[in-house]
C-alpha cells in the first residue's frame, strides 16, 4: 500500500469511526441504517477506485445527462419533505438526487474543461449547462447543495483558464448575480443570512439553531461531557443533531480533542488530494483531482462553520459525517474517485 493511500484510509477511518459513535450516541435507532449505508459506500467505493477513469472521462456527457433527467424526475415524481422535494421514493431507500448526481457532475465538468478551447461561445456553453442541475436543485429547495453545484464549475474554470482578465469577468459575474440571487431567495433563506450576522436578533426563530449549536460546542469543554451525555443533543435543544449540527453533538461529547483528531483527518486527506494534484500530468484527470478536492473544502468548511457560528446555515452536510445515506454514498464514490488518481501518480 502507498503511502498516499494509507492516509487516505487512515482519515477515512478516524471520520467514520467518530461519525458513527455520535449517531449512535444521539440517534441510536439510526445507527444500524448508517451502518447499512455505509457498507453500500464502502463498495461502491471499491469499485470506483477500479474503474478506467479516462474511459469513464470520455463518456461523462451520458453521465451529465442522467444528471439532469434524475432532477427532473425528482422535482416532477420526487416526494415532499417538509416543503422540500429531495428524494425519490424507491421503498427500501429514497436517495437525494441532488447528492448522488455530485460524482457525475465532477466528471462531465473536468472532462468538458479538459477538451475544450474555452473561447467566449464555448465558456457560454459551460456557464449554461453547469446552470442547468444548479437552478433544478434551488427548485427543490436545497440551496446547501446548488451552492456547491455553483461553486465546483466556478472553480475549475479558474484553475483551467486563470488569467486576470477572466477573473475580473468572474467577479463582474458575481456582482451581477449576487443581487439577483437575493431578489430569487426565498423569505427562509434571507431569514438565514439575516441569523447569522445577528443570532441574538431572533433567538426563538432565525438565530435559535446557531445560538444552540455553539452552546453545545462550548459546552465540550476540551474532553468533552462523554458518549451519550451531552445535554443540547440529547434534550432536544440542538436542532438536526444528527445531520446539520452532527458535529456541534460530536464536539459537546468528545470536546476539543475529538474536534481536532476529525479536523486533523479532513487536512490530512485534503493534503493527500493536494499532494495528488501536483503529480497528475494528465488535465482530465487534474481538473477531476480539483474538483473532488473544491468539493471536499467548500462543504467541510461551511458545515463546520455554520456549527461554530462562523457561516450561515445552508443545509449542508459534513462529508462522510453526518447521517444520511444519499450524503454518505455519494461522498465515499468521490474518494474511490480518489484512490483511483491516487494510483495513477
Amino acid at each position: 500500500m502507498s503511502n498516499s493511500r494509507f492516509k487516505i484510509f487512515i482519515s477515512i477511518g478516524i471520520i467514520l469511526i467518530f461519525s458513527l459513535l455520535t449517531i449512535w450516541s444521539t440517534v441510536p435507532n439510526l445507527f444500524f441504517y448508517q451502518l447499512a449505508f455505509l457498507i453500500t459506500g464502502l463498495i461502491i467505493m471499491y469499485y470506483f477506485s477500479k474503474l478506467d477513469l479516462r474511459l469513464v472521462l470520455s463518456l461523462s456527457t451520458p453521465l451529465y445527462i442522467i444528471s439532469v433527467l434524475l432532477l427532473l424526475i425528482t422535482l416532477l415524481f420526487g416526494e415532499n419533505v417538509r416543503g422540500s422535494t429531495r428524494w425519490l421514493n424507491l421503498g427500501l431507500f429514497s436517495p437525494q438526487t441532488s447528492e448522488i448526481i455530485k460524482p457525475l457532475l465532477i466528471l462531465f465538468y473536468a472532462n468538458f474543461l479538459s477538451k475544450k478551447n474555452l473561447k467566449p461561445k464555448n465558456l457560454l456553453f459551460f456557464g449554461l449547462l453547469s446552470l442547468i442541475p444548479f437552478i433544478l436543485v434551488v427548485k427543490q429547495p436545497d440551496l446547501g447543495s446548488a451552492l456547491a453545484l455553483f461553486v465546483i464549475p466556478l472553480v475549475l474554470y479558474i484553475a483551467s483558464y486563470f488569467k486576470l482578465k477572466n477573473l475580473l469577468v468572474l467577479f463582474l459575474l458575481l456582482a451581477v448575480l449576487t443581487p439577483l440571487g437575493l431578489k430569487l431567495a426565498k423569505p427562509y433563506q434571507l431569514k438565514r443570512v439575516e441569523s447569522f450576522i445577528n443570532p441574538y436578533a431572533d433567538t426563538a426563530s432565525g438565530g435559535y439553531n446557531v445560538i444552540q449549536s455553539t452552546i453545545a460546542v462550548g459546552s465540550g469543554r476540551f474532553m468533552g461531557k462523554g458518549v451519550s451525555l451531552g445535554t443540547q443533543s440529547h434534550l432536544n435543544f440542538l436542532p438536526e443533531r444528527h445531520t446539520d449540527f452532527i458535529f456541534a453533538s460530536f464536539v459537546e461529547e468528545f470536546g476539543l480533542l475529538g474536534s481536532l483528531l476529525v479536523l486533523a483527518s479532513f487536512f490530512l486527506l485534503l493534503h493527500v488530494m493536494l499532494d495528488t494534484a501536483s503529480k497528475l500530468k494528465d488535465r482530465g484527470l487534474y481538473l477531476t483531482q480539483i474538483a473532488i478536492f473544491t468539493l471536499f473544502v467548500f462543504q467541510s468548511f461551511i458545515n463546520i462553520g455554520m456549527n461554530l457560528g462562523l457561516a450561515p446555515v445552508t443545509g449542508i452536510t459534513l462529508p462522510l459525517f453526518s447521517y444520511g445515506g444519499s450524503s454518505l454514498i455519494s461522498s465515499l464514490a468521490i474518494l474511490g474517485l480518489q484512490l483511483n488518481l491516487t494510483d495513477s501518480t
